[in-house]
């Protein structure tokens, strides 16, 4: 064996050609390989650092009819499940949230976790410094890690100091242990069950729980559903028709990107089987130039198990240096994966090579020499009597070339099949981004802009200060026009909030219409470019209550020295909920009443709006005014009659002119529209670059098959030529048998695409899997690509000159 591994090591040297070719091939679909299955394992595979990670789930609650599968829960459901389930050993209630941190260095929003003190025993976790909280405990902070090191520089003695988040004084009790950042938010804050548990219909909490050991993951879904039951019964009209689901806490976090891993691995695996079939084509044109050699070895005594051995160990040796080749590539995709902004996937952070990574890039080069190498070696090593005489006769030996061809055909249908997924993905895509999201996405600024409460509890405080500002950077020379919203388009969040329309019938239990609701100021419609259908928009003579519209509980009194509002407040609706809520009949001037708000009339009907993302429908929408219910957490919208990049520094002082305490991002509502695609964006580019991979592998194989054939068919071409034939004859020749195999395996790509591509519905977006248009193109550019690849070396083969050719024969 170690004769064969350094008689292979010399043939590669005295090859460089050959040895480069294949070395590159094989090292780009061993890296992909690599790279992926590896991240695939990261996400999906391996364990969480929790303890018993397989008996967590999380617990969420559904609604009949309603599109989202995981709707966050209310406290009230949560204290029931809690209570009377019988699977569980503990459950837990946290909320996300992000917090102004300050008085450490600059002014930095922060991403915070409220949970109830359960919550870590119950996961497993327990920090690396100071102590957890307890129940009853408020105003304390446990760190991460990452912010431990970043704004405390690691020091020890952080345990007892002060942070102030949102202006609210917190004392840090605790550091975590290294976790991923999609794990664990930048610090853990206690959570008010208690007050949480009494306000009955606010969804916005979450619950994760762990199973008993003899519990399964149907029987508590069982057992939870029984609880949604009884409680729809016990309160009819806060939870007629809300269920619960139970899912394990890994499928919660990464469930939705199965799919597009699928393609993924899909695609890589594509490309190395195109790697395989190429390079075994070049081993096997290799080993016909060889049958002298291997005539002579046969004839000195070597058997052909023998002859076998050593070739499969130069097969070996190929794929071992395209294995240490493609494991640096891999090292490399890894290494920029978790840096795209486009991927927000938990545990991808996590992936790394190691040992492990090793392992399989080992496993994957030995698999890929075997693959490559055995039907090669099998057939060089086969030696008929007299070729020590005639060894040009191989190059018309039908198994060969029926060999060379079924590689051919494979390679050929294989790059037809990704070929085929990238131009359905880019079509998916091309019509995404086409789509109209009702609103104006270029020359915008965006601010988020967080209000603490401790400086901003009262409703005029927070409607004071917006108008401030907002009045500020409307001065600001090249703006046009500035408002603000509760909730970004395209932001990622929503407040869908039940209502009734004043006038007609009480609805039953659970028959109350939702929708999302959102508050913006008068000039954030203009600011935005949404248009105003009919009515009116909000302006600044609509009434300003003094304390907020929507109220959670009915029997809370308004604080001491407010009045009740007097006026009417004003809202503005969609005109996808116009004719949803009130179809055949005008919006304006019809009434609605939220939670135990007063009634509030509408006034106006605006544009649709794509809120969720282009590839959701636009849900009903109603806005209510600023001035009438004033949010602490809104996004300052700017519209720029000059370049944004200019004007981003001086909107930047103006906020901070206005409250210095405040954390300052500005971006583009370019930048939001290409954050809200970036990861259809991302697969569509990915299966082009593998598309793309494996269309030049199969140009570089075709290429090389037929320029083979054509030098080792030299004295035949010679001959006709001698008889009289024209080059475009022997032209002919030689593309029309080169294509041959190509258009058995553009046919074999065709059918197979037909029943591969159906597993990528889920991700396309107004594109059938079967797009005729697709597959016809994509078959179109294969085959002028293959003619083309075919051309070059027929072309070449009729500039021989008849009497060289016959001479040198």
């Amino acid at each position: 064996m170690l004769h064969d591994f350094r008689h292979a090591l010399r043939g590669l040297l005295k090859a460089p050609g050959f040895a480069a070719v294949s070395i590159l091939t094989l090292a780009l679909g061993i890296g992909a390989n690599t790279a992926v299955l590896s991240l695939a394992r990261a996400v999906f595979l391996n364990p969480l650092p929790f303890k018993d990670p397989d008996r967590l789930v999380a617990v969420f609650e559904r609604r009949d009819g309603s599109r989202n599968t995981n709707i966050p829960i209310s406290g009230h459901e949560f204290a029931a499940w809690r209570d009377q389930n019988r699977v569980f050993e503990a459950m837990a209630l946290y909320r996300p949230d992000g917090l102004n941190l300050t008085g450490v260095g600059e002014p930095e929003k922060v991403d915070v976790i409220e949970v109830s003190s359960s919550y870590l025993p119950l996961v497993g976790l327990s920090p690396a410094l100071g102590r957890w909280f307890a129940a009853e405990e408020s105003s304390v902070a446990i760190l991460s890690d990452r912010l431990w090191r970043r704004r405390f520089a690691a020091d020890p003695g952080v345990i007892g100091r002060t942070l102030t988040l949102n202006d609210q004084s917190y004392t840090v009790v605790g550091v975590l242990r290294p976790l991923p950042q999609s794990l664990m938010p930048d610090l853990i804050l206690p959570l008010d069950v208690a007050g949480q548990i009494r306000a009955v219909g606010r969804h916005n909490l979450a619950a994760v729980a762990r199973l008993r050991d003899d519990a399964t993951l149907e029987g508590a879904q069982s057992d939870l559903s029984v609880i949604a039951d009884r409680l729809a019964r016990q309160m009819p009209r806060d939870n007629t028709g809300h269920g619960v689901v139970v899912t394990p806490l890994r499928d919660e976090m990464v469930g939705e990107f199965r799919g597009a891993s699928w393609l993924m691995v899909a695609a890589a695996g594509f490309v190395l089987l195109i790697g395989c079939a190429n390079v075994a084509n070049l081993l096997l044109a290799r080993g016909a130039n060889r049958q002298r050699e291997i005539a002579i070895r046969t004839a000195l005594g070597a058997g052909r198990a023998r002859m076998v051995q050593q070739l499969i160990v130069e097969s070996l040796v190929l794929s071992m240096l395209s294995g240490a080749a493609g494991l640096l590539m891999s090292a490399w995709i890894i290494d920029l994966m978790p840096k795209l902004s486009a991927l927000h996937i938990p545990l991808l952070e996590t992936a790394r090579i190691g040992w492990s990574g090793l392992l399989l890039a080992a496993a994957i080069s030995l698999i890929t020499g075997l693959a490559a190498g055995i039907v090669p070696a099998l057939r060089s090593s086969y030696v008929r009597p007299g070729w020590l005489r005639e060894s040009h006769q191989v190059a018309t030996d039908r198994s060969g070339r029926a060999l060379r061809d079924a590689f051919v055909a494979t390679e050929v249908g294989l790059t037809l099949v990704l070929l085929v997924g990238a131009g359905l993905m880019i079509t998916s895509f091309a019509r995404l981004v086409a789509v109209d999201p009702g609103f104006r996405t270029s020359d915008v600024l965006v601010v988020p802009v967080d209000l603490p409460a401790s400086r901003y509890a009262e409703p005029y405080q927070r409607r004071a200060f917006l108008d401030r500002l907002i009045t500020s950077v409307e001065g600001v020379p090249g703006v046009q026009s500035a408002g603000a919203v509760s909730h970004l388009p395209l932001g990622g969040a929503e407040n869908w909030m039940p209502f009734r329309i004043v006038g007609r019938a009480e609805p039953g239990p659970g028959q109350e219409p939702y929708a999302p609701f959102r508050v913006a100021t008068p000039h954030y419609f203009t600011a935005l470019g949404i248009p105003l259908r009919r009515g009116r928009l909000f302006n600044d003579g609509d009434a300003r209550q003094s304390v907020p519209l929507i109220r959670w509980f009915p029997q809370q009194p308004y604080p001491p020295g407010y009045d009740k509002p007097q006026a009417a407040p004003v809202a503005l609706v969609s005109e996808s909920a116009a004719t949803q809520f009130w179809p055949g009949s005008e919006p304006i001037g019809q009434r609605l009443r939220v939670m135990f708000s007063p009634d509030v009339t509408i006034v106006g009907v605006v544009g649709n709006v794509h809120h969720n993302g282009l590839d959701l429908p636009s849900y009903p929408h109603i806005y209510l005014a600023h001035n009438q219910e004033p949010w602490d957490s809104v996004s300052l919208v700017v519209h720029a009659a000059i370049p944004p990049a200019q004007l981003a520094p001086v909107v930047r002082e103006r906020i901070r002119a206005a409250d210095r305490e405040l954390p300052i991002t500005v971006k583009t509502m370019a930048d939001v529209m290409s954050t809200s695609v970036g990861r259809p964006r991302l697969y569509a580019a990915m299966t082009a670059v593998f598309g793309s991979v494996a269309l030049l592998l199969a140009v570089v194989g075709i290429f090389g098959v037929v320029s083979y054939v054509a030098a080792q068919r030299t004295r035949e071409i010679g001959v006709r030529m001698a008889l009289g034939a024209q080059r475009r004859e022997i032209l002919t020749l030689v593309i029309r048998q080169g294509m041959r195999p190509i258009a058995v395996g553009i046919g074999l790509g065709v059918l197979t695409a037909i029943g591969v591509t159906r597993f990528m519905a889920k991700l396309l977006f107004h594109v059938t899997p079967l797009d005729p248009m697709t597959f016809a193109a994509v078959t179109t550019l294969l085959v002028v690509v293959a003619i083309l690849a075919c051309w070059i070396p027929a072309h070449r083969a009729t500039q021989v000159d008849p009497l060289t050719s016959l001479r040198a024969e």
